[in-house]
């Protein structure tokens, strides 16, 4: 209808996914109508007040969201509302929206959660923070994270970023002295 072709690819967790954190219903969320359809530059944002923003997109938004509330269970931070997280789905280039929750808030740290391999030419959104560092809108704080590196000839052993690599890296970050 509106002239163009849009593909996900995506693991089907999230397909079936209805809960986050135990029966919570966490995930679930009204089918949009016709006329809301998100443009490229559109993002996703779980929080809005928060010192801290963890950017990500596709399967890394569940698992950053559990990260979260570890983290506050952990008594790292003293709330979830203390970390923004923002589904960044548009991985070709920078979106518009991305840009404005960073320009418009004031986060201590950022962490950029990539849910793909670790590596050159691995993780997406290494060019996103390159861009977003030469504009000057990421604080002094910030890091990376990506899934580890394999290689898995008899797939018995999966690897994807999970909530400990988030949460280690969390904490990792809001601990170092620049």
């Amino acid at each position: 209808r509106n002239g163009r072709v849009v593909m996900f690819v995506d693991c089907t967790n999230l397909l079936n996914l209805r809960h986050l954190n135990e029966k919570d219903r966490g995930w679930e969320t009204a089918y949009p109508a016709d006329d809301e359809v998100m443009s490229f530059h559109d993002i996703r944002q779980f929080g809005d007040s928060g010192k801290h923003l963890i950017v990500t997109y596709g399967n890394g938004v569940v698992t950053a969201l559990r990260a979260r509330r570890a983290l506050a269970d952990q008594n790292v931070i003293g709330h979830e509302s203390e970390i923004d997280i923002i589904d960044s789905p548009y991985v070709s280039d920078i979106p518009n929206g991305l840009r404005d929750a960073l320009s418009n808030a004031s986060y201590d740290a950022v962490l950029f959660c990539d849910i793909c391999k670790e590596g050159p030419g691995s993780n997406i959104l290494s060019s996103t923070i390159m861009g977003l560092k030469s504009t000057g809108i990421l604080p002094k704080k910030w890091d990376f994270v990506a899934a580890p590196r394999t290689y898995n000839p008899l797939g018995n052993v999966v690897t994807f970023l999970n909530e400990e690599d988030i949460i280690r890296s969390f904490k990792k970050m809001i601990s170092s002295g620049t």
